[in-house]
């Protein structure tokens, strides 16, 4: 399972969620003020985040999902992310955290294997649906009495969770997967910074200009610029960096490739350069970063 160390410096951990979940396996919040994380973050834990009014996106790795009445959107442990709000008007929103150990613990009941792997375990379905009114209205009251259940623990709470959670996988699983229309997707106001997100990450072993990308997207430099960084919270050059000092972590801890080899795999055409900057965001050398996080 991944760790912590995939995190990138300055990227947040949600330490907040972390405690949360060492104290009890299962929280689930109603929210509808300022969102506390400014920047993309990451925890433990599947978070289920679902909004019940106005209007915000979120950004899930490489991905941009609409946040709108309806939505329904699975963080999966130590993916960072990060939610902002469109408009005026604040995000109501719910936020349950469930810890990994105990979705296992879920699973290991037959008749509820085949939901969570299907919402938790498949890697190629995108975590995201658009409920309607009737089935949010639904989902909103199994919310509520889950949130009781965990808060004041009455009689029988934990077989009473459970119950709650089967109905809850059991509704996502029966719902088509969601994928916004063409056109209106093509339209929307965060379109292009995952456009750019899905662009870096598939190109960050190549010598990228990132001064030059407009050209590529159509767009003046300004606007780009100014949309990746309300976007993301980072640069394209920051973010850039951070993308391929992570991937450089990954190859050092679970590959034998040489310090050389993954520089240039992560994209560092100069050996130094690597070294300087790998250095500068981690605090310590490759070989130093890989001596004390080696995954044998």
């Amino acid at each position: 399972m991944m760790d912590s160390s995939y995190i990138p410096a300055d990227y947040q951990v949600d330490d907040e969620t972390n405690r949360f979940l060492d104290d009890f396996p299962v929280h689930c919040f109603f929210r509808d003020g300022m969102i506390g994380q400014n920047k993309m973050h990451a925890h433990r834990g599947y978070e289920f985040y679902i909004c019940m009014e106005g209007e915000g996106q979120l950004l899930i790795a490489d991905r941009m999902y609409p946040l709108l009445p309806g939505t329904v959107a699975i963080i999966k442990p130590y993916v960072l992310h990060r939610p902002s709000v469109v408009g005026t008007k604040p995000l109501h929103r719910v936020v349950l955290a469930l810890d990994e150990r105990y979705v296992q613990t879920l699973s290991q009941a037959s008749d509820m294997r085949r939901c969570i792997d299907m919402l938790l375990a498949e890697p190629q379905l995108q975590p995201f649906w658009q409920l309607s009114d009737s089935k949010m209205a639904k989902l909103q009251t199994i919310l509520q009495q889950l949130a009781l259940e965990v808060t004041e623990h009455p009689d029988f709470y934990e077989t009473a969770m459970h119950a709650l959670l089967a109905e809850l996988f059991v509704m996502l699983a029966r719902e088509q997967h969601s994928d916004p229309g063409t056109d209106d997707y093509e339209q929307s106001a965060f379109h292009l910074a995952e456009r750019l997100l899905s662009y870096l990450s598939a190109h960050y072993a190549e010598p990228i200009e990132v001064s030059r990308l407009h050209e590529q997207f159509n767009v003046s430099r300004s606007h780009m610029y100014e949309h990746f960084k309300q976007a993301t919270g980072h640069s394209l050059n920051r973010y850039l960096t951070i993308y391929r000092i992570n991937q450089a972590k990954r190859l050092l801890m679970d590959t034998p490739l040489s310090v050389t080899e993954i520089a240039s795999a992560v994209g560092f055409g100069d050996l130094s350069h690597f070294f300087h900057t790998f250095k500068a965001e981690t605090g310590v050398t490759p070989n130093a970063f890989r001596k004390q996080n080696r995954n044998e």
